[in-house]
Order: structure tokens, then C-alpha cells, then sequence
């Protein structure tokens, strides 16, 4: 299996878990008043599962682990809390909820096919929250359709990206997709690398990019289709100023991926 998690999770209904969360916040909300904004995650995360245990809400687990492999490829998530083996919560102590938080739990819920998650975000004076459901299934999540036809060379990287698509989904977060053809093309001590930026001959500093060849950088990305022209104009800047002979993108958009091979 690629995805592997000692928890598993029933299908629970959304009002089902509007019942449970009720009484998880009901919680959450009595610890924020008594400790305030300015402890740590694992204060809050400690004091929240106690006051659970003593409202009768259970099974609880924390720092769940959960296991990615994709061939040789390994990697390890940690899930904050799981309450009653039905619902993950995502604690933080920032600012405020941003996307990359919901973001976060979303990968989670999708990597684990659990159904519901919430973040609790413990820093405000009034504590914030925020629900992220999954909907698709993991077969939904392994139907895609390709864009290929302004894609040059690069084959080894094409074929390497579709064989993780089937094998872990979509949907999941880019960086793991961006981690896994690292690790193909030899780890971060030979794929990563960082190239000079230059214009007019002067050296403006050295920029990282992902190697799939010698002169040859790759990224994988998840923007709208809206958001495309930009990006490419922009990468197509950026390249002008290296010695780079192509730039692979793969960009993930819902159920279709788009691969595009830009060179200067």
C-alpha cells in the first residue's frame, strides 16, 4: 500500500460529525479561556485531549503516524489529534488560519481517506477555527487527463510523474509530488541545485532549482488555469537568465495534468 496509517476511518456522516465537533469545541473553547493565547501547541494540544477523556470522548490519539511510499520513496506525516478514530484536528498557534493550514489537513484527510478535519488556530483572543471536508474518493482521485503536446524531451521525468499520480492520487500536496521525482533523480544532494542568475554578465546571486538532467530543471505546481499565463511568463524570465536548456512544468489542475516544456 502506498498510504499506510495504523487508524482506520469509517465513513462518518456530516451531521454525525457536526454532533461530535460540538463537543470538541465545546472543549477546545474552555481551554482557550483558561490558558489564554500565548501557550504552545502541546500545551494546548495536551489539555484539550484531558478535558476530552473527561467529557467521555474517546478513542484519542495523538502525533499519529502516517507512512507514503512510492517505490523506493519514503516519507512521514504526523497527524496532530484524532478524536474518537472519526475526525483529525490540526492545532496551531499563528496569526491567524491561513490556506496552507487548510491545506495541510487536506492532505491529511486525502492521504488517510478520512472524511471531515478541522483547524484550531489557539493565538487569537477568541479562538479560530475552520472546517476542510474531504468529498472525493480515492478512485475519483486517480482519474487524470493529459495535456502533452508542448511537452519536449523530459520523458523519464513524464513517466515518472504519472506513475505517482496512479499510485497516491491527485489532489494531494505538490511538495510530495516535487519530493518524489527529487528522490528519483537522485536525491536532494544531486538534484537540487543551484544555478547562477545572470544579467548583462553580472551574477545576481544563485538561484535552487530541481535538476532532471544537466542543464535541464523541472517543478511540479497546482494553479489554476487562469493563473498559467503568468506563471509561465515568469518562469520563462527567470530562465532567460540561467544557461538552463529547458525548463519541464508540470502543472496539476482537478483532474487533468498539463506538462510543458519552456526553453529561451
Amino acid at each position: 500500500m502506498p498510504v499506510e496509517c495504523d487508524l482506520r476511518f469509517p465513513l462518518l456522516e456530516r451531521e454525525a460529525f457536526q454532533h461530535l465537533d460540538y463537543r470538541v469545541m465545546a472543549c477546545a473553547f474552555a481551554s482557550h479561556r483558561e490558558l489564554g493565547q500565548h501557550c504552545t501547541e502541546e500545551i494546548y494540544r495536551n489539555d484539550l485531549m484531558g478535558r476530552l477523556r473527561e467529557e467521555g470522548i474517546g478513542p484519542l490519539h495523538s502525533e499519529v503516524l502516517v507512512w507514503v511510499r512510492h517505490h523506493r520513496f519514503a516519507k512521514d506525516y504526523r497527524l496532530d489529534l484524532v478524536v474518537a478514530q472519526q475526525c483529525i484536528y490540526e492545532l496551531k498557534v499563528a496569526r491567524s488560519i491561513a490556506p496552507n493550514h487548510e491545506g495541510q489537513i487536506l492532505n491529511y484527510l486525502l492521504l488517510t481517506d478520512c472524511a471531515h478535519g478541522k483547524v484550531l488556530n489557539f493565538f487569537p483572543s477568541s479562538l479560530e477555527s475552520r472546517f476542510v471536508n474531504k468529498s472525493l474518493t480515492r478512485q475519483e482521485r486517480s482519474r487524470f487527463t493529459l495535456t502533452q503536446n508542448r511537452w519536449q524531451g523530459g520523458e523519464e521525468l513524464r513517466k515518472t510523474m504519472i506513475d505517482a499520480v496512479e499510485d497516491l492520487g491527485l489532489f494531494i500536496e505538490t511538495a510530495l509530488y516535487n519530493q518524489i521525482l527529487v528522490h528519483h533523480f537522485g536525491g536532494a544532494e544531486l538534484a537540487m541545485q543551484n544555478q547562477p542568475i545572470v544579467r548583462n554578465t553580472q551574477v545576481l546571486g544563485w538561484q535552487p532549482f530541481q535538476m532532471c538532467g544537466p542543464d535541464e530543471a523541472f517543478r511540479v505546481t497546482a494553479l489554476p488555469l487562469r493563473s498559467m499565463k503568468a506563471q509561465q511568463t515568469s518562469f520563462l524570465k527567470m530562465l532567460a537568465l540561467t544557461k538552463l536548456k529547458a525548463f519541464h512544468w508540470i502543472n496539476m489542475n482537478g483532474h487533468s495534468l498539463h506538462f510543458t516544456t519552456l526553453t529561451v
